[in-house]
C-alpha cells in the first residue's frame, strides 16, 4: 500500500512537472514570435523612412512636416528595436539551446504545428525574397541586429527537432510534418536559399550543413504524405473531425464541462494559454479530460481502410 501511494504521488508529481514543462514552451514560443514579428517589422519601417531620406535628398527635400513625421517615426522605431532586437536574440538562443537539450516538450503535439509556422514564418523573413527588407543602416553597432546569427540559430531548431532524437522516431516525424503542412510559410525552395546564405557565410560547419539539408529533404518527402491526410479529412465524417481545427482526432478526449470531443493534443494545446472550455468558458484543466477508446479504434480502423483505397487510386 505504502509503494502504491508513493508510486500515485510520483505519477502526479511527474505530470505536474511536465504541464510545468508544457507552459512554459507555450510561453517562449509566443514570446519568440512576438518579439521577432516585433523586431523585423521595427527594422522595415526604418529601412522604408531611411530609403525615402534618401530619395529626398537626391531629388527634391521634402516638404518640412513630412520630414518631420518621419524623423518623428523614425527615432520612435530605432528606440523600440533596440529594445525587441535584443531580446529576440536572446529568446532565439534560448529556444535553439533548449530543443537541442530537451526536444519533447517542443515535439508535443499541443505545441508542434504552432511551432513549426513560427518557424517557417520567420524563415522566410530571413532568407526569403524579402529578407532585403531587413538591412539598416549600421545595424550591428546601432541595433545589435545580426540577421546572419537569427538564421544559423533558427535553421539549429529544425534540426534539433526534425531528425532522429532519443525521443524517438514518432515525435520526429510528427514535427516534419507540422512543418510542411504549413501552407503559409513552408517551401522546399526557402530551405535550399537558407542552405545557400549559410553554406556562403561559413556560418555553420560542414557537417551542420548537410544535416540541415537531410532534414529539407525528409520534409520534401513528408510533403506527399500530407496529402493523403488532406485526403483523409475531406473525406472524415465530423465526428472524426476536431471541431476548432476540422483536423481529423487520433486521441479523443470528451471535454466534461460542455461534452464536445476534441483531440487531446488541440485542447492541451488550448488549455496551456486558457484554462477554460473554448465552447462554454468553463473552468477546465488536462486532469478533467475523458479519454473515449472506442472511439479511438473506431477512428484508426476508418482510417486504415480510407488509406488502402487512397494507395490504391494514386498507384
Amino acid at each position: 500500500t505504502d509503494v502504491s501511494a508513493e508510486q500515485a504521488t510520483t505519477t502526479g508529481s511527474a505530470r505536474r512537472d511536465m504541464r510545468v514543462i508544457e507552459e512554459f514552451v507555450a510561453r517562449l514560443m509566443t514570446d519568440t514570435t512576438y518579439l521577432l514579428d516585433e523586431s523585423l517589422s521595427k527594422l522595415a519601417v526604418i529601412r522604408d523612412i531611411e530609403k525615402r531620406q534618401k530619395q529626398g535628398l537626391a531629388q527634391e527635400q521634402p516638404p518640412q512636416e513630412d520630414a518631420s513625421d518621419d524623423a518623428t517615426r523614425l527615432q520612435e522605431a530605432e528606440r523600440m528595436a533596440r529594445s525587441y532586437v535584443s531580446l529576440a536574440h536572446e529568446t532565439v538562443h534560448m529556444l535553439a539551446f533548449l530543443s537541442r537539450l530537451s526536444p519533447r516538450p517542443f515535439q508535443a503535439g499541443e505545441v508542434v504545428g504552432r511551432l513549426a509556422a513560427m518557424l517557417n514564418y520567420n524563415l522566410d523573413q530571413l532568407a526569403g525574397p524579402k529578407c532585403s527588407n531587413l538591412r539598416v543602416q549600421d545595424m550591428q553597432q546601432k541595433y545589435s541586429f545580426n540577421p546572419r546569427v537569427l538564421l544559423s540559430e533558427l535553421t539549429s531548431v529544425y534540426v534539433h527537432l526534425g531528425l532522429s532524437s532519443s525521443n524517438g522516431s514518432e515525435a520526429v516525424d510528427r514535427f516534419v510534418m507540422a512543418v510542411c503542412a504549413d501552407d503559409r510559410s513552408y517551401s522546399h525552395a526557402l530551405f535550399e536559399k537558407a542552405y545557400a546564405i549559410l553554406e556562403q557565410r561559413s556560418l555553420k560547419s560542414p557537417d551542420s550543413l548537410e544535416r540541415l539539408r537531410e532534414f529539407a529533404r525528409k520534409c520534401q518527402d513528408a510533403k506527399v504524405d500530407s496529402r493523403a491526410i488532406e485526403y483523409l479529412e475531406s473525406q472524415a465524417p465530423d465526428a472524426y473531425l476536431d471541431p476548432l481545427l476540422a483536423s481529423l482526432i487520433t486521441e479523443p478526449v470528451r471535454l466534461p464541462t460542455s461534452d464536445n470531443v476534441m483531440d487531446l493534443a488541440v485542447i492541451k494545446g488550448q488549455l496551456l494559454s486558457d484554462p477554460r472550455d473554448p465552447f462554454n468558458r468553463a473552468p477546465l484543466t488536462v486532469d478533467m479530460l475523458e479519454p473515449l477508446p472506442e472511439l479511438k479504434q473506431e477512428i484508426a480502423q476508418w482510417r486504415e481502410r480510407k488509406m488502402e483505397e487512397y494507395r490504391s487510386s494514386t498507384q
